[in-house]
C-alpha cells in the first residue's frame, strides 16, 4: 500500500534456552509475536544500530571470545544478511549511526591501541576502515566505552567511559574533545543512555528510577510522577517512534512458586517544565500510557528494544 509504520522490535535471552530469540511488538495486541531467526544466533555482547527498516548486530562474543562479525536484519522481509565482518573483534563496543556510517568505538579489551580502538563502516560502499582520531588517553578504563548517544542536532557522539570521563566525537572534524564534566557517582549504572528531545535519559541505579540530564552536563535527575515502578527493576529503556520512553522489568506471579516470569512493559509519555516562572530550572515528568504484560516465560533478559519502520 506504499504505507510504512514503526514496529518495536525486541530480542530477548530466556536463560533457559541456548540462544537468544527475536520478537515485534504488536502495536494493537500488545503481545510479542515471535521471529523466525532462520538459524541467525544473536552473539551476548553484541552493539546493536537501528536504521529505517532493519537493524545492524555487530560483534559479540562467540564462544566466550569476541567476534569480528556483522550481520543486518531486514525488518521488512524478516531476513538476515551476512555484512563484510570489522578489521578487529569485539564485544560490548559503542555502535552509532551517522549520515550512512556506523562509527563503532572500544570493545576490543586488551588489544585496543590508538590506531584500532575506533572503526567505521560505509554503507554505501559496505567497507570497513579504521578511523585515525585524535583518541583519549590510551588506559582501560577511559578506552571502556560505559554509554553512548547520538546527539542529532550536533550529528555527534556523546560517550561516557568506565572511569567516568565524558567525550564528544565529531566525524566532521574526526576527532574526540573531552568534556570539562565527569560523572563520578557510578557511571556503570546509568544505563541505556537514550535520546528524547533534548533531553538524555536512563536507567538509574536504584529500583524503577529513571534519570534525565542535558547533554554534556551529566547533572542527573529524577523523573517524577512514576513512584509506582520503584516496586520493580526496570531491564531496558528505549525510545519509540513517537518520542515516548518505553521500559521493560520481570515480574515474578508466584515468589514462593515455580519459576515463572511474566515480562512487563510500560509506555511513557514525558513533559518538562520549569521549577518555578523565576527559575531556569526543568524539571520532568513522566506519565504512564500503558503498561501490561507481553508474556509469561522462564527468566528473561532484553537485549535490544527498537522501533524500525515496516
Amino acid at each position: 500500500m506504499g504505507f510504512c509504520e514503526r514496529y518495536l522490535y525486541v530480542c530477548l535471552h530466556i536463560l533457559s534456552e541456548p540462544n537468544p530469540r527475536w520478537f515485534v511488538l504488536h502495536p494493537v495486541q500488545r503481545r510479542l509475536k515471535p521471529i523466525d531467526s532462520y538459524m541467525y544466533q544473536t552473539p551476548a555482547s553484541s552493539s546493536f544500530v537501528e536504521m529505517d527498516w532493519g537493524i545492524y548486530i555487530i560483534g559479540g562474543l562467540v564462544n566466550g571470545k569476541p567476534t569480528s562479525d556483522v550481520s543486518l536484519f531486514d525488518c521488512f522481509e524478516h531476513t538476515w544478511f551476512r555484512i563484510p565482518p570489522m578489521k578487529m573483534a569485539r564485544a560490548s563496543a559503542s555502535a552509532s549511526l551517522i549520515d550512512d556510517k556506523i562509527y563503532v568505538f572500544g570493545g576490543c579489551g586488551d588489544d585496543a591501541d590508538s590506531s584500532n580502538w575506533a572503526e567505521v563502516y560505509d554503507l554505501n560502499t559496505e567497507t570497513w576502515d579504521f578511523l585515525s582520531v585524535s583518541t583519549p588517553t590510551l588506559n582501560n578504563k577511559t578506552l571502556n566505552i560505559q554509554q553512548s548517544v547520538v546527539i542529532d542536532k550536533k550529528k555527534e557522539v556523546y560517550v561516557l567511559a568506565e572511569d567516568g570521563q565524558s567525550f564528544s566525537f565529531s566525524p566532521s572534524q574526526c576527532m574526540f574533545v573531552a568534556s570539562e564534566k565527569t560523572d563520578d557517582s557510578k557511571p556503570q549504572d546509568r544505563a541505556d543512555w537514550c535520546l528524547i528531545g533534548t533531553f538524555i535519559f536512563c536507567r538509574g541505579g536504584t529500583r524503577g528510577k529513571i534519570l534525565w540530564c542535558l547533554p554534556y552536563e551529566l547533572d542527573w535527575k529524577e523523573v517524577k510522577g512514576l513512584e509506582e515502578l520503584q516496586e520493580y527493576d526496570i531491564t531496558k529503556l528505549c525510545r519509540d517512534s513517537t518520542g515516548k520512553m518505553v521500559i521493560f522489568w520481570n515480574v515474578n506471579p508466584q515468589p514462593e512458586g515455580p519459576k515463572s516470569v511474566e515480562l512487563w512493559s510500560a509506555e511513557i509519555s514525558l513533559k518538562k517544565s520549569k521549577v518555578s516562572e523565576a527559575s531556569e530550572e526543568w524539571e520532568v515528568w513522566g506519565y504512564i500510557d500503558w503498561s501490561g504484560k507481553l508474556i509469561d516465560t522462564d527468566n528473561v533478559k532484553v537485549l535490544f528494544a527498537g522501533s524500525v519502520f515496516i
